[in-house]
């Protein structure tokens, strides 16, 4: 994902992305009710009401909404973190969980940050965020990423990312990264848990979700836009993914 924003704050999702995805800011997910499951990498984290899941830059992570509630949604840049931004950038935390009975004030930070409401909100939402991190930084063991480890898999990504809306195949990502496409299918797969097909297809759907909710774009070019070569596989794509047909979704 690529983002404008240094901060994005929803403090009213009902419920979590469940499409895999990375990106350069850290994410944090607090629970104000409800229940979801957060993976980040190759773990899995249980979150109920009081917890808190922080994902660090460029760690794969997505999320299963178990029970629909309320909770905070923040992402940011590493680059508002007082003096600490290099290390956070290129670091991975030991564990991606914090419960409220770890760090009591969980609860009156996400509180306040809900209820932000002046003509400075990111200001005073960045300064909230500093004292979280201050907070939840000592209780998480950070260590070096290895870059030369997932280089090829984050050009991969970057390049799936930028070019899914068009005509894009094992071949054409082999061809322009000079990797062999038998190398990129088995990295996706690993990383990702997903085949190369199936994680182009969550990348389209994904960007078709927002069209079929705030707009009156017809379907049929919705399919076309984000990169569905004919209404069918769109709609076939789109049931086994959200379990719905786009219609469905629109009107539901």
């Amino acid at each position: 994902e690529d983002r404008e924003l240094a901060i994005e704050c929803n403090s009213e999702v009902n419920d979590l992305s469940q499409f895999i995805h990375l990106h350069k800011e850290l994410e944090i997910v607090y629970v104000i009710s409800g229940k979801c499951v957060a993976y980040a990498d190759k773990n899995s984290y249980l979150l109920k009401q009081g917890d808190m899941f922080i994902s660090f830059p460029n760690q794969v992570h997505h999320y299963k909404t178990l029970e629909s509630g309320k909770f905070v949604l923040l992402i940011f840049s590493p680059d508002i973190i007082y003096e600490y931004s290099s290390l956070i950038s290129k670091s991975v935390p030991d564990r991606n969980f914090i419960s409220s009975n770890e760090e009591s004030e969980l609860k009156t930070i996400f509180s306040k940050i809900k209820n932000v409401n002046t003509e400075y909100n990111n200001l005073t939402v960045c300064g909230y965020i500093n004292v979280l991190l201050g907070k939840i930084l000592p209780l998480l063991n950070l260590k070096i990423a290895d870059k030369n480890k997932t280089s090829a898999f984050y050009d991969i990504v970057e390049f799936c990312s930028n070019n899914f809306k068009n005509d894009i195949t094992l071949e054409t990502v082999s061809e322009k990264l000079h990797l062999s496409k038998y190398y990129v299918s088995h990295i996706i797969n690993k990383r990702l848990g997903q085949n190369f097909n199936e994680y182009i297809n969550n990348m389209r759907v994904s960007e078709a979700l927002s069209f079929l909710r705030e707009t009156d774009m017809k379907i049929s070019d919705i399919s076309e836009y984000v990169g569905f070569g004919t209404i069918r596989s769109f709609n076939r794509a789109f049931r086994t993914i959200m379990g719905v047909t786009p219609v469905e979704y629109r009107n539901g």
